[in-house]
């Protein structure tokens, strides 16, 4: 038992892909969608954080004088990669934004606090080749998607990141603990808590938009609701949005349309961080 959730209960309360009907099917336009972009947009691709080929990430220019997004994937820690997520690209492009696509480990082959320690050193990774290549902005915005939106908000104290776009993420680790997510994941109690942003110190001024779809799962919708309310009761800047008729996995196309909701508040803040 959590809470008042047998493990079955649980798992179910948990598990997006029984949740959204055909959800295999979307997986699967999303990486022939992102195979296409990948192979025709790519400015730079697995360029890697360290002498090791893997973890790496990819880049895709936009011009060296626009702002920079770092990307980070979901698919609860374990599953997916960078590759399946370029479909997002193209209209981040448009907008002449700069995109960072960020890799990481998965588990079990590497733990939570490694796998929070991937992104930190993709970020570095990005700083570098920034600096050797000379762009205008040297800072970035994190966008995450699912687990992705738990691994950017790890960030958030990151000197060179403005900001954070959570979309659909998981902000408190203790459920992952009792459900079949944690199969793989082998979280015990002190390494739930200390890779939980909702129990984590707060940066006072860095913003944290969060994004959720209404027909996403009730648990799913609590974790950004609560780590909000963490957030707003802190005073703490960012905005919350269910987004209506969206689900765990449509809830993207209101990043990768170019008049998405989600794209739209990125570039106000985008330009906002960029001009101050």
């Amino acid at each position: 038992m959590w809470k008042n959730f047998t493990k079955e209960q649980l798992d179910a309360a948990y598990n997006n892909s029984k949740a959204v009907d055909k959800s295999s099917e979307i997986i699967q336009a999303w990486q022939q969608s992102s195979l296409e972009v990948k192979n025709v947009r790519s400015f730079q691709t697995d360029i890697p954080y360290s002498k090791e080929p893997f973890p790496a990430f990819d880049f895709y220019l936009a011009d060296k004088d626009a702002p920079t997004i770092a990307f980070i994937h979901g698919g609860f820690w374990q599953m997916r990669s960078k590759d399946d997520f370029a479909f997002i690209v193209p209209a981040l492009l448009e907008k002449n934004i700069n995109v960072a696509m960020l890799g990481y480990r998965l588990a079990p082959s590497a733990s939570m606090d490694q796998i929070v320690i991937d992104i930190n050193n993709g970020i570095n990774s990005l700083v570098t080749f920034v600096q050797k290549n000379q762009f205008k902005s040297q800072n970035f915005w994190l966008v995450g998607w699912s687990a992705g939106a738990h691994l950017a908000s790890m960030q958030i104290h990151h000197p060179k990141v403005n900001g954070v776009t959570a979309i659909s993420g998981i902000y408190d680790l203790e459920p992952m603990r009792f459900c079949y997510v944690n199969d793989q994941l082998k979280l015990d109690e002190a390494m739930s808590n200390r890779n939980s942003p909702i129990h984590l110190l707060q940066h006072p001024t860095k913003i944290i938009d969060i994004f959720v779809g209404s027909n996403e799962l009730p648990e799913m919708q609590k974790q950004s609701t609560n780590y909000f309310d963490y957030r707003n009761n802190l005073n703490l800047p960012g905005t919350f949005k269910s987004v209506p008729s969206k689900n765990h996995y449509s809830i993207l196309d209101e990043l990768k349309n170019t008049d998405g909701v989600i794209l739209k508040q990125l570039m106000e803040r985008i330009t906002h961080s960029s001009n101050s």
